[in-house]
Parts: structure tokens; C-alpha cells; sequence
């Protein structure tokens, strides 16, 4: 691995780039730049790696730098490797008919702000928009995951019943008068039953996101800890912030991630010092 550009490693005499995607979306153009620059350097082929980057191999030396070129010219660029900031995956948001709320956008925000940041070790970052999350958010150093609360309009409730067949939770009942009844104890805020209701008598109340940290996706898995149930979505960023530089700033040598780093402060402590002047929902 090159030290400067740890996106770069050297295998058998020749280079593999990891190049990061913002937000898991490509346009046409970079697809055609990523197929190029494999042709005329690499093995004509590509991996696609779980954390949503593109994987170029077999590159020729003396075609890196050219590589790296075309790759800027079509606004891609090396990374998401070593003690720093690695590729944030995202769901395809809005696209998806179970998406609470759409993500894409703070996605590339964050990449934007953070990606590549410097640190003690590595951090990765998943967003996802519904709390049923195909992106993991759950398993990694930072998630972040879309909720939405429910509201039911009793007046506009014909009690057809469909949303209680489409909440996984089982958190909705018909109660006496044939009117939805949500259980705030089981309601995970998916937003399915707003989405399915066919008259639209269920609407959000509230929308916004749950955070997690610590999580760990590798043997044995770990979930998170929930730092925040639910804040605005315009606190993320902010919060974020926050959290990769109270780690930069305490963290010990042998803590190359959040897991043990959370394990060794406290959730509670982590809460009271993170949170400051942000209103949870």
C-alpha cells in the first residue's frame, strides 16, 4: 500500500486503485471512464466492493497516474482505505417504495465533508432510509437511519385494515370503532403504513433519524449503540462532526475503531458529551 495513497496497492508488479462512489450512484459517463481506463490499464474488469466503491485491477505501473487523471476528469477520485473516513454507502432512497425518507442528498453531503478525513483508525459510515435497512447501518462505526412517526387522521379512517397487514412490527390495530391504533412500544417509524394507506389518513407526524455508533461488521458482528433516537435531519452533519473529532481528540492508540472507543467511554457519557444543545425528537 502506498502510504500518501492508500487507495493504491501493489500486487505482483501491478496497482489496484479503489475508487470511491458518493452515495453508491454513478453517471453514465464515470460507468464509461471506469470501463476505459480498465481497457487500456487494467484487466477489463471491475469488482464492486460491499462498501459500494469501484475496484480497478491489474493496472499497469506506468498507467497510474494517467489513470488517476481520467478518473478527476469525470469527478471520481482514489480513496476509502487506511485510518480515515471510508466510502459512505447509502440506499437508493426515494427509488425505493419502502423509503421512509431520502437519504441520497446528506449522503453526499457528508462525503463531501468528511470523506477522507484523517483519524486514529478507520471509520465507516452507512446511511439508509427506512429503519429495515439494506445498507447495514446498524454494523457500522457510524449509522444513520430514516424514521418517520406516524399520524392517524381518525375522521378520514375507513378501517380497511392495510395497514395492519403491511407493518412488520405488528404495531397497528383496529380498535372498536374500526380506526387504526398505533403502538408507540412497537412501532419501529418504517413510515410502510403511510406509504400503504390507500386514502391517506396516515400521515407523518415527525421525520428524521436515528443514530447509532460503534457497530462492527466483521467476525463476530456487532450492532451499534443508539447515541440518538431521533433528531433532525439538518443535525447530522453537525453531529457527525462532533463525533469523529471527540474521537480524534480521545482516543487511545489501540482503538483503530469506534467499537472498543465506545466500549471504553460509555454510551451514557458519549450522550451527555455529543448532544449538547441538539433536541431530540
Amino acid at each position: 500500500m502506498d502510504k500518501k495513497r492508500p487507495y493504491l496497492t501493489k500486487t505482483d508488479g501491478k496497482y489496484e486503485i479503489k475508487v470511491r462512489v458518493k452515495a453508491g450512484y454513478l453517471s453514465l459517463e464515470q460507468l464509461q471512464a471506469l470501463k476505459d481506463i480498465s481497457k487500456d490499464y487494467g484487466a477489463g474488469e471491475v469488482h464492486l466492493t460491499v462498501r459500494q466503491e469501484v475496484l480497478l485491477f491489474d493496472i499497469k505501473e506506468e498507467g497510474v497516474e494517467e489513470a488517476l487523471k481520467r478518473l478527476e476528469a469525470v469527478g471520481l477520485s482514489g480513496g476509502s482505505a487506511g485510518f480515515r473516513v471510508r466510502n459512505v454507502t447509502c440506499c437508493v432512497g426515494e427509488r425505493c417504495k419502502n423509503c421512509a425518507w431520502d437519504p441520497v442528498v446528506l449522503t453526499r453531503e457528508l462525503d463531501e465533508k468528511f470523506g477522507e478525513m484523517e483519524l486514529p483508525g478507520a471509520v465507516k459510515i452507512a446511511v439508509s432510509g427506512c429503519p429495515f435497512p439494506c445498507t447495514r447501518p446498524q454494523f457500522n462505526d457510524i449509522g444513520i437511519i430514516g424514521r418517520v412517526k406516524p399520524y392517524v387522521d381518525e375522521d378520514k379512517c375507513d378501517g380497511c385494515g392495510e395497514c395492519t397487514e403491511v407493518c412488520k412490527m405488528k404495531a397497528i390495530t383496529l380498535n372498536e370503532q374500526k380506526k387504526a391504533v398505533v403502538s408507540e412500544k412497537k412501532c419501529k417509524m418504517c413510515g410502510r403504513c403511510i406509504l400503504n394507506c390507500p386514502i391517506s389518513a396516515i400521515s407523518a407526524e415527525k421525520q428524521g433519524v436515528t443514530i447509532m455508533i460503534g457497530g462492527c461488521g466483521s467476525w463476530p458482528a456487532f450492532s451499534g449503540e443508539t447515541l440518538a433516537k431521533m433528531i433532525k435531519v439538518e443535525d447530522v452533519i453537525p453531529l457527525v462532526g462532533r463525533i469523529l473529532e471527540y474521537y480524534k481528540k480521545n482516543a487511545l492508540p489501540k482503538e483503530k475503531r469506534l467499537r472498543p472507543f465506545v466500549k471504553r467511554i460509555g454510551i451514557e457519557k458519549l450522550r451527555e458529551e455529543l448532544l449538547k444543545g441538539i433536541v431530540q425528537m
